[in-house]
């Protein structure tokens, strides 16, 4: 339960700062709103894949690979206001809140 709310309190937490940051990098809403809806698609995603590999796996392991794959992209996500050119921006975004997504499909 304690890891629920972790993984979901990570999806929140970053609502107030991110469409700030993205502003102040001068894209879109659309790009801001696609950057949030990402995250869900990948739980949609992955989600059956975890559910056949947690037997092999185990619960215990899934969560905590879950909670540290989900903690190092959002600690990679602190590196993104450095980063001057719009696209990468972009990029690197969408690709860390997709991993953050199904990371999150782990726990």
């Amino acid at each position: 339960m304690i890891c629920t709310l972790i993984s979901n309190s990570a999806y929140a937490l970053i609502a107030p700062f991110l469409p700030l940051e993205f502003k102040a990098q001068n894209i879109s809403g659309h790009m801001i709103g696609l950057m949030f809806a990402i995250y869900s698609v990948a739980v949609i995603l992955s989600s059956p894949f975890v559910g056949k590999s947690v037997q092999y796996v185990g619960t215990t392991n899934m969560i905590s690979l879950g909670i540290a794959v989900m903690g190092l992209a959002f600690i990679c996500f602190g590196f993104i206001p450095s980063i001057d050119d719009t696209t990468i921006i972009l990029s690197v975004g969408f690709v860390l809140r997709f991993i953050q997504g199904a990371s999150s499909a782990f726990v």
